[in-house]
């Protein structure tokens, strides 16, 4: 078994990854690998849409944690453009999907000191 493999996404894919369909077919490459670090080197790529980003993070998780098909995988040669829209999708992932009210109260910073201790 060979520990490392480099996917070519534009290779594999296109230069434009732009939807969920075209990350899906990477999922097969990668699931047929039998390396456990799996190297998606994004040289090629000019441009990844939103869906294919949550579709990579999402399948970079559940790998990274599943017992039994194990793998890590790693973005290399990732331009700003990509490097942009995956840093979007994996912050609107970890952001909590309703916002809650914030309730602000004023206090004093004095009063803070003159709180007695039970």
């Amino acid at each position: 078994m060979n520990n490392t493999t480099v996917l070519d996404i534009a290779q594999i894919a296109a230069p434009i990854i732009g939807s969920r369909d075209v990350a899906h077919n990477l999922k097969k490459s990668i699931m047929r690998s039998r390396s456990y670090n799996i190297l998606l080197d994004f040289k090629s790529v000019d441009f990844i849409s939103r869906s294919a980003a949550h579709e990579l993070l999402s399948l970079k998780e559940i790998l990274r944690h599943n017992f039994f098909l194990k793998k890590e995988i790693v973005f290399v040669n990732v331009n700003e453009s990509v490097t942009q829209m995956l840093k979007a999708v994996a912050t609107s992932r970890i952001l909590p999907k309703t916002q809650e009210e914030l309730h602000i109260k004023k206090i004093e910073v004095d009063s803070l000191f003159s709180l007695s201790l039970p």
